[in-house]
């Protein structure tokens, strides 16, 4: 799940803000060098299923380029999906659990799970239609 909130970066590269998610305290966390880097959420109005019935997680989805004029082409062997890219309203904010958690100001009995910052979103691909089927002649031409 994505939540949106302005990171504060000081000069060591650590962002660190804390979120109440609900009634779920948690703290997040950048520890790279520098700032987190960019992600790019790809949106689909399609169903994705692969071949061998896999789950999605972790697959290779294909070759993401973005060209010139906001538009980007998703290519995976012969299918290619075409769409553009869009910036977010807000960013948000890609964050993993780490199983750790830290003490409200001290007090033991009332913990703030750490969240460790993977990266900023700002823009998404925003894919409407269909794939593209590319059929190569014999000999590739």
């Amino acid at each position: 799940h994505f939540h949106s909130f302005q990171p504060q970066i000081d000069g060591s590269g650590v962002a660190d803000a804390s979120v109440l998610f609900g009634l779920m305290a948690a703290i997040l966390r950048y520890e790279g060098h520098g700032t987190p880097p960019e992600l790019v959420m790809i949106e689909l109005q399609s169903i994705i299923v692969m071949d061998d019935g896999s789950k999605l997680g972790g697959q290779h989805l294909g070759v993401l380029q973005i060209q010139s004029g906001g538009d980007v082409t998703l290519s995976n062997g012969p299918r290619t999906l075409y769409g553009k890219m869009q910036n977010l309203k807000k960013p948000l904010v890609a964050a993993r659990k780490t199983g750790q958690s830290d003490p409200v100001d001290g007090d033991e009995s009332r913990t703030r799970s750490l969240l460790a910052v993977e990266g900023i979103v700002r823009r998404k691909a925003v894919f409407s239609a269909r794939p593209q089927l590319s059929i190569e002649r014999e000999g590739g031409a």
